[in-house]
């Protein structure tokens, strides 16, 4: 699993987002937990891909609401589109970082932003 780091997008934007993504991990990737994180995924196989967050547990107890579902996070990633997740600070895993797996790394290609302040 490798660890990504964000890109901050400042207030000039950015003109080529493909060109701060890098190769999918094959056993997943990952970046430092922090709020305002946004994930893109471009998929240039000819098959759809998914990228999966692990649910950190099955429930999670709401007060007055009581134990609510927690589901994993998918996004499905069609052929030649560019997709993008934001992960909940709730999704933190073990390592305190946020992480995803995906079904196949084949031309696929990943990017951490954040909008800078």
């Amino acid at each position: 699993m490798a660890k990504l780091s964000v890109t901050a997008i400042q207030k000039a934007g950015i003109a080529d987002i493909s060109a701060a993504m890098v190769a999918a991990g094959a056993a997943g990737d990952s970046v430092d937990a922090s709020s305002g994180i946004l994930i893109a995924v471009s998929n240039g196989d000819a098959a759809p891909h998914t990228l999966t967050v692990a649910k950190p547990s099955t429930s999670k107890d709401c007060g007055n609401l009581g134990a609510l579902a927690i589901d994993d996070i998918t996004l499905v990633v069609a052929a030649g589109k560019t997709g993008f997740v934001a992960i909940p600070l709730g999704y933190v895993d073990g390592s305190g970082d946020l992480a995803w797996t995906y079904d196949a790394v084949t031309s696929m290609t990943v990017g951490a932003f954040s909008i800078a302040p």
